[in-house]
């Protein structure tokens, strides 16, 4: 007897879940959320998507995945004009849109990605709607959003954490169902195209420069001003090249004009990298991170699949991933020992076994951990 294409092999019809995300863009915590739609069992779970902003990643998705776009960037110009008449008559469009989706969508449960969500919290409370919300922020990035915002995410019947100390931070705050989902990438999308001999050109690096890498954003939490009294600190050889979009303030501007005056030919910034950010990640000999605050940052794991070993200050959740043999974590503000480490990783790069690091970040496996959180979805809707 053939089985119902609406029911799982179990015989029991897939658990539909709305994911939401406000921007579904290149970000680590939405990276992580378009790995995780990709890998889902769908006889198990039937995902669906919202998205405020029509982000990079939607265009992406595999087919067979229903996503909805906030009206305020909608490819039909029809739904914005709606939008500003909602407006015009006091309603929030997003919650209005949200009531839509869940009346048509009957969803078991919202999946809330990240604590940027305000209204999605604010209306699954209003609806009594099961969520879960996958939280990747410490609580520097709490002051991003107003204390409703956390009150409503800590009503959630389960919160998942990307580290320990994520969880540990949720905890502190008194939740009773929290779950630990360590972060992780999918190994196949790291691709090598460029030959690196050439990108190196463009940074005059020479065969005795030992490179360091950093990945993201040029902003204060992950430490673009901590470069200046760090690269004072370092042997001259030593070059860093900071992959990721360059933010437009004053503290980004006292990198550059610093680095303009001193350090030219030893720190650079390459702007954002799409299709050709792994050919310049791997120009690096290690990676770097100069996080203040940083819950488990995938980058951190993506270096690890092409080998490189890393040094950072202790931000939160790197000190869970990097062991011995992977790198070495210092406490938090102390350049002289941060530049001692990156000195000692030089010197004793032989330890570092490529093959080693490659094999130990296939411990944060996107089909294991997809696994793992399936089953944490189907022992909770």
């Amino acid at each position: 007897m053939e089985t119902n294409s609406k029911e799982s092999k179990s015989g029991f019809a897939p658990k539909k879940i709305l994911f939401i995300t406000p921007f579904f863009g290149r970000t680590g915590s939405e990276m992580q959320l378009f790995y995780i739609l990709q890998n889902l069992d769908r006889q198990r779970i039937k995902p669906y998507l919202f998205s405020r902003n029509n982000g990079a990643l939607i265009k992406e998705l595999s087919g067979g995945i229903s996503s909805f776009v906030g009206y305020k960037q909608h490819p039909n110009f029809l739904y914005k004009i709606f939008r500003l008449m909602l407006y015009a008559v006091n309603i929030n469009p997003v919650e209005f849109q949200l009531r839509l989706l869940q009346k048509k969508l009957k969803a078991d449960c919202w999946y809330i990605n990240t604590i940027a969500n305000r209204d999605a919290f604010s209306v699954a409370k209003k609806l009594g709607i099961n969520v879960i919300s996958h939280v990747h922020e410490l609580p520097l990035s709490y002051s991003l959003v107003k204390s409703r915002t956390i009150k409503n995410m800590l009503n959630s019947g389960m919160c998942i954490g990307c580290s320990e100390i994520v969880c540990e931070k949720l905890e502190d705050m008194g939740h009773k169902n929290v779950h630990l989902l360590y972060g992780f990438v999918d190994d196949k999308k790291i691709n090598l195209i460029e030959n690196s001999d050439i990108i190196k050109l463009q940074f005059a690096i020479k065969a005795d420069d030992f490179v360091w890498v950093i990945s993201g954003n040029t902003s204060t939490i992950k430490g673009i001003d901590f470069l200046i009294p760090l690269i004072k600190e370092l042997k001259h050889n030593h070059k860093i090249i900071w992959i990721g979009e360059v933010e437009n303030n004053g503290t980004m501007c006292y990198a550059e004009e610093s680095v303009k005056a001193n350090f030219a030919d030893r720190v650079f910034f390459t702007g954002k990298k799409t299709t050709d950010y792994y050919d310049y990640f791997n120009i690096g000999h290690a990676y770097l991170s100069l996080s203040r605050e940083d819950s488990f940052p995938l980058v951190m794991i993506e270096a690890a699949h092409l080998g490189k070993p890393i040094a950072g200050f202790n931000s939160g959740g790197i000190k869970e991933f990097v062991k011995q043999n992977i790198g070495i974590v210092v406490d938090q503000l102390n350049f002289k020992t941060l530049a001692t480490a990156m000195e000692q990783i030089e010197a004793n790069y032989a330890i570092y076994d490529q093959d080693k690091i490659k094999s130990y970040a296939q411990t944060f496996n996107v089909k294991v951990q997809t696994q793992k959180l399936t089953e944490i979805l189907e022992r909770y809707v």
